[in-house]
């Protein structure tokens, strides 16, 4: 009897000191910088593990490749295909028949026929410009003038697949960093989410020094005032430097940080002699 109570009393104890009624530290500041200092040695680490020397992306980690990929087939809801006008029926069967071919021209072609019909944007129907931004996907950053023309459409999931696919057009590890900043330029133009184009900058780190600096310049002066905004702290993420806020300053940090031997080689990939995206 007396050795279960003993064990009682000590099951209560383990419970009160050690479990979720336990007290906090007494030195409550020193916890708290503890805590504090271990945030910031984590972001040290992470800032460390993806500084651009990294190896390249592997086309499985960030999508599969065009062959690997599902071809969109431009299925419309069928409220919305019963909808259609007999100008944008043939509009779609155009399309379909374009995706059937890989016909990129056609395709996008067809798409700027929507996009400047009357009925653009709100007489289109939903699943009509899904569909349409499905086919853009499927082509890629050469379709970026024609994706971008469903970001200011007053339907947010529209907005969002938009955005989704700028962002897997960034994460295509076929592109060169000249590439890369081209659309991350134009982004910068146009989307207003401010967590997509946080993301969307990291691709800033898979460049060569010369083509982000150019590339962080140009937003500086064309971005939108939400690229404004996200702007500065991927500046400090690159350079590991604060306040480098002016075009002068970058430069200043670019002479101190040249490209190195190979860059062109390691970051040019497909577009090899093409200029940087501003000077």
């Amino acid at each position: 009897m007396f050795l279960t109570v003993a064990l009682c009393a000590l099951c209560t104890w383990l419970f009160v000191f050690n479990g979720p009624y336990a007290k906090p530290p007494a030195n409550t500041d020193k916890t708290q910088s503890i805590v504090k200092n271990a945030g910031l040695a984590g972001k040290k680490s992470r800032a460390i593990s993806r500084k651009r020397r990294g190896e390249r992306v592997d086309i499985n980690d960030v999508g599969k490749s065009k062959e690997e990929r599902k071809r969109p087939t431009f299925v419309l809801d069928d409220n919305d295909e019963a909808s259609l006008n007999e100008e944008q029926r043939k509009t779609i069967m155009a399309i379909r028949e374009a995706l059937g071919n890989d016909d990129r021209k056609m395709v996008l072609r067809l798409v700027q026929k929507l996009q400047k019909s009357d009925e653009w944007p709100d007489g289109i129907p939903k699943s009509i410009k899904m569909a349409a931004i499905e086919a853009l996907g499927w082509f890629g950053s050469s379709c970026l003038p024609e994706l971008a023309g469903f970001l200011g459409d007053s339907d947010e999931e529209i907005v969002q697949s938009a955005v989704d696919k700028y962002q897997e057009m960034l994460a295509d590890a076929d592109l060169s960093d000249r590439e890369r900043s081209e659309i991350l330029v134009q982004a910068s133009k146009v989307i207003d989410d401010a967590e997509a184009l946080d993301s969307m900058m990291f691709e800033l780190n898979r460049m060569r020094h010369s083509v982000a600096v150019a590339t962080i310049k140009q937003m500086m002066a064309e971005g939108n005032a939400t690229t404004q905004l996200v702007l500065p702290d991927n500046i400090e993420f690159y350079t590991s430097e604060e306040s480098l806020d002016t075009p002068e300053k970058l430069d200043e940090w670019l002479e101190k940080n040249p490209d190195e031997e190979g860059d062109e080689e390691f970051y040019g990939n497909a577009s090899v002699g093409n200029e940087p995206a501003a000077k």
